[in-house]
């Protein structure tokens, strides 16, 4: 992997575990990877009244990396 990841995980997801994104995560990070892992307090899988929000970080990391 040669670009940065971010991954953004609700913590109330009930179709992947966040257990599963911590440890990709961890992996990721123990390579020395670019990587940042944003939990979202309370929100399932698609963020619901987050959705905006956690885009707006997403359109952020592509501002920084690929302009």
């Amino acid at each position: 992997m040669t670009e940065p990841l971010l991954i953004q995980h609700g913590t109330a997801d009930d179709t992947c575990p966040l257990a599963w994104s911590r440890e990709v995560s961890a992996t990721f990070e123990e390579a020395g990877k670019d990587i940042e892992l944003r939990t979202v307090a309370g929100e399932g899988h698609t963020f619901g009244s987050r959705w905006a929000a956690e885009m707006d970080v997403t359109e952020a990391l592509f501002a920084r990396h690929l302009r």
